[in-house]
């Protein structure tokens, strides 16, 4: 597919995200490539990270277009892949840093999905203790969610995003053009991103995603767009309200304190993260529905959309529940030694810090066992 240039930039849709300490544009739209070199073009030096693949979509035409005008300009590639968000690679983007000489106030571009984003804006918040940078989603998970925020970070072999930082870009572009080379497992796995912020924050919306299910499977470029702006205003609102996670802003972790379990059971090389998020929320609404907080037929309602994405509703047979439940201690939401759960009093309202019966959870992750 070739790279959205030399076409009219339309901005559809734009969302400010303010804080205490930052505030920065989410474009969202297509053809935006005039509008990230207008902000790349400010540096005297500018750095791009981006993943093999992505690069070899758009190294011909997006990436020297992308770079025109900027005085300096070097870009790496790493390799594909959620395994590789740790600290060789991070170590091995500023060592790059470092032979390019990026000065303090250069700019680094993420040009990729949420493990680009992540990399990049860890090295962004470290290197020379902190320069600035940019986020350019290709993946549907990223625009809706990991580009937003300013959460950054790596994995270690216990637990995903265990060292990290607050670091927010200076500004977000979502250009849908670049879902159209998207495959569709990846596709899938960040619409349950999509389907988390109906689960937590606006049953409207859920029954919209419900509703509209084929239209979005077809990438429906109206429908998709709304997607993104409504996800985006729904976590820059909680973002707005808590930027570093010390309350409200936990709900934006319903599910995954199984599902990063899963995705550090299995070494990261299994599961894409809505592929194991759509576990963890599975659990989570069958373990309330079970207690008689959510409507009957919510988890089946949920397992259908789920089944309609292509998402996994159960695991191998051979999985170690036990070995998986270990994993949950090293998830980074532990305080005073236990997870702090995110469970719903209702579809569309989510609530952090409650007790759970444990036991009910972990039979609700072996019932997911296939036979």
């Amino acid at each position: 597919m070739e790279a959205p240039i030399h076409q009219k930039e339309m901005i559809i849709h734009r969302v400010d995200v303010k804080t205490a300490t930052a505030a920065y544009p989410i474009i969202i739209g297509e053809h935006l490539l005039n509008a990230c070199r207008g902000v790349l073009k400010k540096y005297p030096n500018v750095f791009l990270l981006t993943n093999r693949t992505i690069f070899d979509l758009y190294s011909e035409r997006f990436v020297p277009e992308l770079t025109d005008g900027a005085p300096s300009f070097f870009c790496m590639t790493i390799p594909d892949g959620e395994r590789y968000k740790n600290i060789e690679t991070l170590n091995d983007i500023y060592e790059t840093l470092s032979l390019k000489g990026l000065s303090r106030d250069g700019c680094v571009a993420a040009f990729g999905g949420g493990v680009i984003g992540d990399l990049a804006g860890f090295a962004a918040a470290t290197y020379m203790r902190g320069i600035d940078y940019v986020q350019i989603p290709t993946t549907l998970l990223a625009m809706v969610d990991s580009s937003i925020g300013g959460k950054t970070g790596i994995n270690l072999s216990k637990g995903k995003n265990m060292v990290g930082a607050f670091h927010h870009p200076r500004a977000v572009f979502c250009d849908l053009q670049f879902l159209d080379s998207l495959p569709r497992r990846q596709y899938n796995a960040g619409m349950m991103e999509v389907i988390k912020y109906g689960l937590i924050q606006d049953e409207a919306f859920y029954r919209f995603i419900l509703a509209k299910r084929e239209h979005i499977a077809d990438r429906d470029r109206d429908i998709v767009s709304h997607l993104i702006d409504r996800c985006c205003q729904l976590k820059a609102a909680i973002v707005g309200q808590d930027e570093k996670d010390k309350g409200i802003r936990a709900i934006l972790n319903f599910g995954h304190t199984l599902g990063h379990a899963l995705e550090s059971y299995t070494g990261y090389g299994r599961y894409l993260h809505g592929e194991a998020l759509a576990l963890g929320c599975l659990v989570m609404v069958r373990y309330l529905e079970g207690k008689g907080i959510l409507g009957k037929h919510t988890s089946d309602e949920l397992e259908d959309l789920l089944e309609f994405f292509s998402l996994p509703t159960s695991l191998p047979p051979d999985f170690e529940i036990g070995a998986i439940w270990l994993h949950i201690a090293h998830d980074k939401k532990v305080a005073y030694n236990e997870p702090r759960w995110v469970t719903l009093k209702r579809v569309g309202a989510a609530v952090w810090g409650q007790s759970v019966d444990l036991q009910s959870i972990e039979q609700g992750l072996r019932g997911l066992r296939r036979q």
